[in-house]
């Protein structure tokens, strides 16, 4: 268990190990009280953090709005870039620049207005020309990652701003993901492939649920198709009880981890199931025999959190799973939520690199293996701005 983390489980834990939860993750008025009398989460260290990303991300996009990174895809630890051959330090890449695009979102920062107006503006244009007839969003060979993420962009900046103009092509991208959904309710890298895998089918559902909770059409067996992929994936018995593994229950070499985790937790929370009693009651309507606790998932990722901290806080794997881990643990809110911020603060200000350039102005960004250093700072950015609630899939 993480150093940090022993707290929560004293405060929270017993809470948490109860049947049911409230019928939806919202604060406590007491809870609320004690919030007006701290510190605010996103503090002055963290916000001096995140105004330097975007400085930082502000100066390494390119001409056409991209942000550069290597494009390829998750290899057991390593990375594998496709093609083999493309430059060191990467291409234009679609999927870091949706998420470099939701990190100025995340702060207030829309197309066309204010200091960023423009850096905007040219990271909507990038993404929008990528926009395939078929309604594929891809560029030098991403695949439904960069999909997943590029429908999520335009779905936020679309709920946040009502531009007519974003709609006709993501009512597209959001057709051409349910579309390629296979028959057992999940994603993999290509489209419609046979076999999937928890990471990839939580993009779809985050992009998909926010497509539809801003009036896009999105048929509800798809999200429920979905969501049983991910209950049938849950390990629910021994030691790792709590955890969802990499791909279906069926299929050999298994393996569960932090990451999985977090993504499948905050698949069960986008899909409105909030409590113990909603996800057993979902799981006996779809004859799901032994349906996954939202407190063991909690658990689960908190006694991880340590093991990921120490090997992996220079992976992709560490800003991956937090991604979706600040989704996950915000929806819970409460002393859940402000504990995990905090560590996760914390040890992301212990590993930001700065520097101050000739004109005066701080830059930070984070260092990421395999990916590229967009990729970290994007991401880092979208966790430490989480408390600003401007993202819509980070509203309760």
């Amino acid at each position: 268990m993480h150093r940090r983390f022993a707290t929560v489980l004293l405060a929270a834990g017993l809470v948490l190990g109860l049947g049911a939860a409230a019928p939806a993750p919202v604060l406590a008025q007491e809870d609320l009280r004690a919030t007006r009398r701290k510190k605010p989460l996103l503090n002055d260290r963290a916000k001096k953090a995140v105004d330097g990303a975007l400085r930082w991300l502000a100066d390494h996009q390119n001409k056409d709005g991209s942000w550069t990174s290597r494009v390829g895809f998750k290899i057991n630890d390593g990375y594998r870039p496709q093609p083999e051959t493309q430059p060191r330090e990467g291409r234009p890449h679609l999927g870091v620049t949706a998420l470099a695009g939701m990190a100025f979102l995340s702060g207030g920062h829309l197309p066309g207005q204010g200091p960023y107006g423009k850096v905007m503006d040219k990271a909507l244009r990038f993404v929008l020309r990528s926009v395939k007839p078929d309604g594929f969003i891809t560029e030098h060979g991403t695949r439904m990652y960069s999909h997943a993420f590029s429908v999520l962009f335009l779905a936020e900046i679309y709920g946040m701003t009502g531009n007519p103009a974003l709609r006709g092509k993501l009512d597209q991208a959001v057709a051409f993901t349910w579309k390629s959904q296979n028959t057992r309710g999940g994603w993999r890298y290509a489209p419609a492939a046979q076999d999937s895998d928890m990471s990839i089918t939580v993009c779809q559902v985050v992009a998909l649920r926010e497509a539809r909770n801003i009036g896009i059409k999105v048929p509800k067996e798809s999200i429920d198709k979905a969501l049983r992929y991910v209950m049938e994936s849950a390990v629910t018995t021994g030691h790792d009880r709590g955890a969802f593994l990499y791909q279906h229950q069926k299929v050999p070499f298994n393996r569960n981890s932090f990451a999985l985790t977090a993504a499948g937790l905050t698949t069960i929370y986008q899909a409105g199931l909030y409590s113990n009693t909603a996800v057993a009651r979902f799981c006996r309507k779809h004859s799901i025999p032994r349906p996954p606790r939202i407190s063991d998932c909690l658990r689960y990722i908190q006694r991880q959190y340590e093991g990921i901290w120490i090997e992996y806080h220079d992976h992709y794997f560490y800003f991956y799973g937090n991604y979706y881990a600040a989704q996950a643990m915000y929806t819970r809110g409460g002393r859940t939520w402000e504990n995990w911020y905090t560590m996760v603060r914390d040890d992301l200000l212990s590993i930001a690199r700065s520097r101050t350039r000739r004109d005066g102005r701080r830059h930070t960004y984070w260092v990421s293996s395999h990916v590229g250093n967009a990729f970290s700072t994007a991401v880092s950015a979208i966790i430490l701005q989480v408390p600003t609630n401007y993202l819509p899939i980070f509203q309760r």
